[in-house]
Formats: structure tokens, sequence, C-alpha cells
């Protein structure tokens, strides 16, 4: 056998264990990942999603993204906006897979993929772009819950710069009190403050 036929085929091995690992979750995967989802509480749907797709290498990311959605998509559909909202917030590199196969998988869910999707990331060119492709029938909709998340998103934004904002007189403090604070006593009447000889 000459190096170079020896080299190809060292190369195309290489090549087909490095794209096999790097673009697609093994079938075992997947199935370990729906398990997961199903025997999570639907409350906590949404951290333990984000916990699966955080112990994912890098590479795998946007396809345990993916897959997470799907089988909530399958098994909880209830929980699904939440479950995109959390996971686009974890992983916005996946968007466009995210979205791909949350209309594939329940596309009478339209409105609601496409409005999580946009609350989390903020882009909406992108999720109409995908919902126009997958879902057509559904442009008008689309595009109006798209418009509708974004101005959520803008004002859910405002509200916490404005509460964050230097010199805000409106924002609530909190002191930590430790276990060697005295805490004053306070008096506390049936008049509410005011003087009993007042009312």
């Amino acid at each position: 056998m000459n190096s170079f036929s020896r080299n190809f085929k060292l190369i195309t091995v290489a090549s087909v264990l490095v794209s096999s690992s790097a673009f697609a979750l093994s079938t075992s995967d997947v199935e370990a990942l729906t398990q997961k989802i199903i025997a999570a509480k639907t409350v906590e749907l949404p951290a333990t999603a984000t916990k699966l797709i955080a112990s994912a290498s890098a590479a795998n990311r946007v396809e345990t993204a993916k897959s997470v959605v799907l089988a909530v998509a399958k098994n909880n559909p209830s929980a699904l906006s939440v479950v995109i909202t959390s996971v686009l917030r974890r992983t916005p590199e996946a968007t466009e897979a995210v979205v791909a196969a949350a209309i594939e998988e329940a596309p009478e869910m339209v409105k609601t993929i496409v409005s999580a999707a946009v609350f989390a990331t903020g882009e909406d060119q992108k999720v109409i772009a995908v919902a126009d492709r997958i879902a057509p029938e559904s442009k008008v909709t689309v595009r109006s819950e798209a418009a509708v998340a974004k101005a959520r998103r803008a004002l859910s934004k405002a509200v916490t710069d404005d509460l964050s904002a230097p010199g805000n007189t409106n924002a609530v403090t909190v002191t930590n009190v430790t276990a060697n604070t005295v805490i004053p006593s306070q008096t506390v009447t049936p008049y509410a403050g005011a003087a009993a000889g007042r009312l």
C-alpha cells in the first residue's frame, strides 16, 4: 500500500469521526436527554433544559438545545414557551435550529414559538425567516407576534435599566443584616402611625 492511499484512508476515517461527533448526537444521547426531560417536573423544565445544555460539549450545544426543545414539544408542549426562552438565552447561537425544529414538531404553536424566541434573543429577522420557510401560511401572524415580543423585550429591558440607574430614588434598596446586627424595636399601634387623639 502506498503512502498516498494510506494517508487518504486515515483522513477519510478522521473526517467521518469528526463530522459525526461534532454535528449530531447519537440516538442514545437523544434518548437520554428525552428521559431527563420526561422525568423533570413542569416547573423544573427550564432549569433542567439549561443544565443539560451547559453540560454538553461546545460542539454539541446547538444539537443538544434542539433535542431538548423537541423533547419538550413532544412530551410537555405547555412548557414549550418557557423552555425555548431559557434555552435560547443560554445558547443564542442555536436560535435558527431550535425555532425550525420546534415549528416542525408543533406547527400549531408557531405563534408561541416565535414569541418566545424573539423575546429571548431579540433576533426577530432570523426567527421570522425560519418561520416563513417552515410555516409560510402563518406569515402575518408570525410578523405580528415577533413585533409584540420585540416590544415586550424592549420594555422589560427598559424597566430593568430604569431600576438599576444611578440616582434612581424609586428603586428599593436592600441592606444585608448579619447575626450581630441589633434591630431597634418598633412600636406598632392600631392607628397605623397616627396619634390616637387625632382620629
